[in-house]
């Protein structure tokens, strides 16, 4: 029975690649926010890679490298401009899995160049690279077209590429569910109190109305309470088709509150961007011809 269903799932998987439209999309959205951090951080540069970082990570694959630390920190300029191309390339399509082994490996060079510095989403951002290293993502959106594919070896590609996908949708799942279970063993954030201490602080002082939603006490407990059912729970219905878009935008709502109130930029975009893989291609499809008819 259970060879049965593998066999059925994986002629299913092999039979088209579902995730075509968004997989080429992600690969691109992901590219421009990689391309946005370096922008943001330009001014910072030698700070974060160079000579004047105050941190030096320790066990790191930097420190094996030849040269050592020194070497690599005195000249890390070398390493960002080929970095910069090959996002470019990687945005256009170009070079395909090669450009996107490139590209992660370089993302985890810089990662661990700087780990004091990385938040959830860099380190979700890194993951999508390595899954997108194996997802076909070059049907849309790209430079040059690909030339004609023997069936045997496209049965393979789509077998590999909605895994990979699949990989993506999962990780999104996990880290919720861990970041859910972490609230529940955190007192601040049992006993309801977690929100209102991050809508006061002045670090994540994010708009003006932050010091009158904290004087509400009912929206501090509903909010802190509502969080950690979200991540407990999102895991498991987005699987449920029937609740699965408005708890995409349940979510969607979740993450651009962060953005707002609490000025938590970054994290919130690469976890939204994960979310458009549990839309099928046909309704991506009839999205972006709207928007192209406008």
């Amino acid at each position: 029975m259970i060879p049965q269903k593998i066999k059925y799932y994986k002629n299913w998987l092999q039979q088209e690649n579902y995730k075509s439209f968004y997989l080429s999309l992600l690969r691109v959205a992901i590219s421009l926010w990689l391309l946005k951090e370096v922008c943001f951080n330009w001014s910072s540069m030698d700070i974060l890679y160079g000579e004047s970082v105050y941190v030096m990570p320790k066990n790191t694959i930097i420190n094996r490298l030849p040269g050592g630390v020194s070497f690599v920190r005195e000249y890390f300029m070398w390493f960002i401009i080929p970095y910069i191309a090959i996002i470019l390339l990687n945005i256009l399509g170009i070079g395909r899995w090669f450009t996107a082994l490139l590209l992660f490996s370089m993302v985890y060079v810089l990662q661990q160049m700087n780990m004091y510095f990385l938040n959830g989403g860099d380190k979700l951002a890194k993951l999508i690279l390595l899954y997108l290293i194996f997802a076909n993502s070059y049907e849309y959106f790209v430079l040059f077209k690909q030339k004609y594919i023997d069936p045997e070896k496209k049965k393979f590609l789509n077998l590999v590429s909605n895994l990979a996908a699949f990989s993506i949708m999962l990780q999104l799942c996990l880290s919720y569910f861990l970041s859910g279970l972490g609230k529940i063993n955190n007192p601040v954030w049992w006993q309801g109190e977690a929100t209102y201490y991050a809508l006061s602080m002045e670090r994540f002082l994010g708009t003006p109305l932050n010091k009158y939603i904290v004087e509400y006490k009912w929206i501090n407990i509903l909010s802190n309470y509502a969080v950690i059912a979200f991540e407990l729970l999102f895991p498991f219905l987005v699987w449920i088709k029937k609740i699965r878009k408005p708890l995409l935008v349940a979510g969607l709502l979740f993450h651009l509150c962060i953005y707002v109130f609490l000025m938590i930029y970054g994290f919130q975009i690469v976890f939204i961007l994960t979310y458009g893989l549990f839309l099928p291609n046909t309704t991506w499809k009839k999205i972006f011809s709207r928007v192209y008819r406008m």
